[in-house]
């Protein structure tokens, strides 16, 4: 059945819509719903999308806006400062883990061409679903979470070459070490042009365009480099993701970086499902019935041997044996850029159809498995490794600290606020015993005699072995206010009555915040207050006087402080707060004039009139009966579609 490009996009993301949507709504990674609705639509089943120029070309567009994204979030001096894990650790995990599956395949008889592309592909993990998974769970700044984190980044890192690498192998005939060479040679030749453009045209070009204040116009430039370095890596017979990952690069250290990734990751995530969409059309599911007993093997011989290979160098580098099988077992699934590297050289004929066929369906299965592999490292590492002792941040491992603990302070969260709470109870003579999950942070921490344990304050368990039945309070300094709703529903759960303090930042999360039934510290209004109290004394205000005021603006809930004047671009602060402060000028021909606000009807649209400005005097609002003239500034409180519905009444 023909398709043009309109219908094979309407299609895929008919499809796509609503597989990702059950995939949401049962857990699974939305990856997986793409690779569903490519196969329900592909050839081997329904038959609406045959493999195409149009749907290639769909799959290679989301691949050359992965890879510049990519290449805006790599920074090298990160890099180096994380290079024990990523280039040591990581780039040990890619050298071996290539080198046995590569020597499997061509020991049953594969060119080795193929068994490259094979070694390749089976030595990526997802990070999509790995990340997402361990970050959910807390557990990127535990021991086996950061190892996680080094090796995924050494896999992106390497998919680069390799991406530059398998379409030489199509055309090699010098041998495989000149179809290495060769593209390796013209992937430098081509990074120093790009870094030579970079400073001297495409930095100016930006600049000139970032000044125009035109998002439309940088939106536009940002896709020009993306769609100009993809092309001149091309006509270098390289993968046009490759020359948009160097692209990233050149500009991932400039002013740049951010607005440009803003810009590009709505087209980068629509393309890049369907680039998955157009890998589910070429599996076969053929392959589960007239070979079961391949796929098994494949499936769980690449499990077993991903995870033996990652556990044993993780020990190497010096990971606890509860870690390293941790780490193993959350990376021991295949990836996107594995199943990217194997259709690649499936297209390119590097591979005979039936054990690609085998090892794509595999490698989609072990998918599917990888969040339950993640989310269940703990017990499965517990089991391969009884001996090693309680892992870190497990419950045991937390109460083996909290139950020489009474009559304390739990801190949850050991940032700034957490450690300066721990200094003043310690100075007042109160125990406290602080869980956070920085494990570089807690180690020092701990190195220096400060009372702090690895634990994910929000898990009922771990709040449980920190003492929680015998402590005094419960302080949560988290910036994040849904681990904060959670560590107090829990800890009202364990012990009701038990005094919680939570941090709130943001004014607009109070109520939620209070709703739990913990007290709740506004931090930016009292930093607003204690700034205020400061500036009076100064000015020679008595101190009584500053009491007076401050305690009152306490007594009222802040109600004075809450709403404010939003600017025209709204920040992250200021556009998460509800209340807002809104002045408008009232012009001849509106409504309003001749009227009072309680005739306009200001309350019925869920607005506050604060006061009026006339001629320079301020008019208090309570004052409703005053007529309003043209030229009054009416200043008014309230959320932002009462203060829109209000200004409507006021027009008229």
């Amino acid at each position: 059945m023909e398709h043009n490009l309109l219908e094979v996009i309407f299609i895929l993301l008919a499809l796509g819509a609503a597989l990702v949507a059950l995939c949401v709504r049962f857990g699974v990674p939305p990856i997986l719903g793409y690779l569903a609705a490519g196969l329900v639509a592909g050839p081997h089943l329904l038959g609406w999308l045959p493999d195409s120029p149009e749907t290639r070309f769909l799959a290679e567009v989301g691949v050359v806006l992965l890879m510049f994204t990519i290449g805006l979030e790599f920074s090298l001096p990160k890099l180096l400062a994380a290079k024990r894990l990523v280039l040591g650790l990581g780039g040990a995990q890619i050298a071996v883990t290539m080198v046995l599956f590569a020597a499997i395949a061509w020991w049953t008889g594969l060119t080795p061409q193929a068994a490259f592309v094979i070694g390749a592909a089976l030595a990526m993990s997802s990070t999509a679903i790995a990340l997402k998974q361990l970050g959910e769970q807390m557990e990127l700044g535990a021991s086996h979470g950061q190892a996680a984190v080094g090796i995924l980044l050494a896999q992106d890192m390497a998919a680069v070459p390799l991406l530059a690498i398998i379409p030489a192998l199509a055309g090699a005939e010098g041998g495989l070490a000149m179809a290495l060479a060769l593209p390796m040679l013209k992937a430098a030749v081509l990074f120093i042009v790009m870094m030579t453009l970079g400073e001297k045209l495409l930095h100016p070009l930006l600049r000139w365009v970032a000044g125009t204040r035109s998002l439309e116009m940088f939106m536009l430039a940002a896709l020009l480099v993306v769609a100009s370095m993809a092309a001149m890596a091309h006509a270098l017979e390289l993968s046009p993701a490759l020359g948009a990952f160097l692209a990233g690069m050149v500009l991932g250290e400039s002013e740049f970086r951010h607005q440009m990734e803003a810009d590009i990751r709505p087209f980068r995530d629509l393309m890049l499902g369907l680039f998955f969409a157009t890998i589910g059309m070429q599996l076969d599911p053929r392959v589960l019935w007239q070979l079961p007993h391949w796929v098994a093997v494949i499936l769980v011989g690449l499990l077993l041997l991903k995870l033996g290979v990652i556990a044993a160098l993780a020990r190497a580098f010096g990971l606890g044996a509860n870690a390293a099988w941790r780490a193993g077992v959350s990376l021991s699934e295949a990836g996107e850029f594995g199943l990217l590297l194997l259709s690649l050289g499936l297209s390119l004929g590097l591979l005979p159809q039936q054990p690609a066929q085998v090892l794509l369906t595999a490698m989609v299965l072990s998918m599917v498995l990888a969040p339950f592999l993640v989310r269940y490292n703990g017990a499965v590492a517990a089991r391969l490794a009884p001996d090693a002792g309680p892992a870190p941040g497990s419950d045991d491992a937390v109460s083996a600290i909290g139950d020489e603990f009474a009559d304390h302070v739990i801190i949850c969260g050991y940032g700034r606020l957490g450690q300066n709470l721990a200094i003043l109870l310690r100075d007042a003579g109160i125990d406290s015993l602080a869980l956070d999950l920085d494990i570089e942070r807690v180690r020092q921490a701990a190195d220096a005699g400060e009372e702090v344990v690895f634990g994910d304050a929000t898990n009922s368990g771990v709040l449980a072995a920190a003492g929680l039945e015998r402590a005094r309070a419960v302080a949560v300094t988290f910036d994040e206010p849904e681990q904060e709703i959670r560590v107090a529903r829990h800890a009202r759960f364990l012990r009701q009555g038990l005094p919680v303090l939570l941090r709130c930042r943001n004014a607009c999360h109070a109520e939620e915040l209070r709703a739990t039934g913990a007290e709740v510290f506004p931090e930016g209004l009292e930093t607003s207050l204690t700034f205020a109290a400061q500036l009076l004394a100064l000015l020679d205000v008595p101190a009584d006087a500053i009491e007076t005021l401050v305690n009152d603006i306490r007594a009222e809930e802040y109600a004075p402080l809450l709403a404010f004047f939003h600017a025209g671009d709204d920040d992250s602060e200021t556009a998460s707060h509800d209340m807002h402060r809104r002045s408008v000028i009232i012009r001849e021909g509106d409504f309003a004039v001749g009227h009072t606000p309680r005739e306009v009807g200001i309350e019925r649209a869920d607005a506050e009139l604060e006061h009026i400005m006339r001629g320079g005097i301020r008019v208090p609002g309570h004052k409703m009966d005053t007529f309003l003239k043209a030229g009054d500034i009416l200043v008014l409180k309230g959320k932002v579609d009462g203060l829109d519905a209000a200004e409507r009444r006021l027009r008229g």
